[in-house]
């Protein structure tokens, strides 16, 4: 049975085997297999067949997994994809990590919530300080704002310019993209408290039902219907 949960920095799904089509998300993921394999392919048509894999953000990716397997979607501005990224040190966009998680961190990421994961591994912020109170307000005005450029600029203090340029240097996607995966997040909230994916769509600030639903597939290469079965 497929389960979805979703944390303050971090959402799982434990599902079946699955094949999803190409799509790219701005999370870091990561996959473990809890039976079967993993094979993943990226951008360019690399092949990767693996129990364990690491996907940076924001990476075109298709995913198909033999067996049970939990996916890890991680906000990669958060502590605790810096604390991922320092366990691992990712060299590839798509990486194996099998052989470097123990039995026991398997069962962590199996029972979704792994802020526990990595604590000995030393704070770092990864957001220039501008960029992340910008951040902070889209996450805290998602459902009663319409963001403009010049409005999130006066934020952070900088030009237009300047500010676009920061943003993107710094989160790794431009703003517009940042905002759509803001409202993914509220989206998913909505309809894990009972509301219907069109109660969400409109919740979260989505024109409609299929704008949601296209951005799902976009996201994670399947459609929201067979995840929520509505």
């Amino acid at each position: 049975m497929k389960q979805l949960q979703i944390f303050d920095d971090h959402a799982t799904f434990i599902s079946p085997a699955i094949r999803t089509d190409k799509h790219k998300h701005h999370a870091l993921e990561v996959i473990v297999s809890l039976g079967g394999s993993i094979h993943i392919e990226d951008a360019f048509g690399n092949t990767l067949t693996s129990q364990a894999v690491l996907v940076l953000p924001d990476q075109l990716h298709q995913t198909i997994t033999t067996g049970v397997a939990s996916f890890i979607f991680i906000e990669p501005e958060s502590d605790l994809a810096t604390r991922i990224l320092s366990t691992f040190y990712p060299t590839q966009t798509v990486q194996s990590i099998e052989g470097r998680i123990s039995e026991e961190e398997r069962k962590v990421f199996m029972e979704g919530d792994i802020t526990s994961f990595a604590t000995t591994i030393k704070s770092i912020n990864l957001l220039d300080e501008r960029v992340q109170k910008v951040v902070d307000f889209i996450r805290s005005h998602i459902t009663t704002h319409e963001f403009s450029l010049e409005l999130l600029a006066e934020i952070a203090c900088l030009s237009t310019g300047r500010f676009t340029h920061l943003f993107k240097d710094q989160v790794g996607i431009p703003l517009r993209p940042f905002i759509l995966w803001c409202r993914m997040r509220v989206a998913l909230t909505a309809v894990l408290s009972g509301m219907t994916l069109t109660q969400s769509a409109y919740q979260a600030g989505f024109s409609d039902t299929s704008h949601l639903s296209r951005t799902f597939m976009d996201m994670f290469g399947v459609n929201p219907s067979s995840v929520f079965k509505q």
